[in-house]
């Protein structure tokens, strides 16, 4: 069973890095999106890619507080990657910027909390 989620895992993480890099795969951009809305379209991928890394990472499957923590924390991890990834490959834009700022505040609160319950 654990070979089995490890490379379930790997297989979100691949397919969540390769639709974060190219979201017009599987869903076709109307010609007036701005660069703005692509991100927003990468960060949706970010999702399925923290759910890899989760899956990949986690190892106590004991306790659903921990669980959770590290499933939330993971999940954000993604989005922020997804966010950077649409920074590089999209442009800088401010409000972007802001919602980077609150998912890493996010991510820190998530990775304290994950932090605690493992201690």
């Amino acid at each position: 069973m654990h070979i089995i989620l490890k490379i379930a895992g790997f297989l979100f993480l691949l397919l969540g890095i390769i639709f974060t890099l190219k979201p017009e795969l599987l869903d076709k951009f109307p010609a007036s999106i701005t660069p703005y809305e692509i991100i927003e379209k990468r960060v949706k991928w970010g999702l399925l890619m923290g759910l890899g890394i989760f899956v990949l990472y986690q190892t106590d499957w004991t306790s659903w507080r921990l669980i959770a923590t590290a499933l939330l924390a993971t999940l954000t991890l993604g989005i922020i990657i997804a966010r950077l990834t649409g920074f590089v490959l999209d442009g800088f834009f401010i409000k972007q910027l802001w919602w980077l700022l609150i998912e890493l505040v996010v991510l820190l609160l998530f990775g304290f909390l994950h932090w605690k319950q493992r201690t």
